[in-house]
């Protein structure tokens, strides 16, 4: 299989990015052979797998999971308010069926930008009910702010406090925003309950409850969106 190494070697960093990019498939049987464990993936490793285009390879796939979504995925849409409809309708949809309102934010923007990150969907579960059931910080709120982050946000946190104040701005302005609707930030405020108590939340969500938290969750989707679409337009 010494061919095999030869033949890699050519392979420079501007082809393989621009094979990564268009091989998906490539992309998740390399994820595959690089977590297999040593016994396993010795053999495929020796068989062109190793040295230092391997290396390579999986530098490109580290700085393709560092970029933040790609806004010129929103050129599909005819105009800004196509998309914006588009997202609240779908996170109205999914706090309906699935309820969990920072996800319920999070979800549909993923879905659109076609980006298959269970991470950041697991990581945004705990934010349901005003941090994790505690009626604090609204899920709506923290959701959308995590969209925001996900394409303003500091990438590496060696680039310091200037990192996190280059892309602040938008974040500011959807907490402004939504203390102007709500009057609060606050879940326990809004939903003037208590959701970790059973028999209270039964009763908020069974009257009328869960189609009004769905409403902000849609509210602020749309505003995130409008956001975004303008920052897209920005950009080119």
């Amino acid at each position: 299989m010494a061919w095999v190494n030869r033949a890699g070697n050519w392979l420079n960093r501007e082809v393989m990015q621009s094979f990564l990019a268009d091989c998906p498939f490539f992309h998740m049987t390399l994820r595959w052979i690089y977590n297999l464990d040593d016994r396993s993936g010795r053999w495929l490793r020796c068989c062109g797998f190793g040295g230092l285009h391997m290396r390579t390879i999986f530098s490109i796939l580290q700085d393709r999971g560092r970029k933040s979504m790609e806004l010129s995925k929103l050129d599909r849409y005819k105009d800004k308010s196509e998309f914006v409809e588009d997202l609240r309708k779908k996170a109205f949809e999914t706090e309906m069926t699935y309820h969990g309102c920072a996800q319920a934010v999070l979800k549909p923007f993923l879905d659109i930008f076609e980006e298959d990150n269970n991470l950041v969907m697991m990581a945004t579960s705990p934010f349901a009910g005003g941090l994790a059931l505690t009626g604090n910080n609204c899920g709506a709120l923290t959701g959308g702010l995590i969209v925001l982050g996900l394409v303003f946000g500091r990438k590496d946190v060696n680039e310091g406090m200037d990192g996190i104040l280059e892309g602040i701005r938008p974040m500011r302005k959807l907490v402004r925003y939504f203390e102007g609707e709500q009057g609060t930030v606050n879940c326990r405020d809004i939903t003037q309950t208590d959701v970790a108590d059973p028999v209270k939340s039964v009763e908020y969500f069974d009257h009328g409850g869960l189609e009004k938290c769905a409403r902000i969750i849609a509210d602020v989707a749309a505003f995130v969106g409008d956001i975004l679409y303008e920052e897209k337009e920005a950009r080119q």
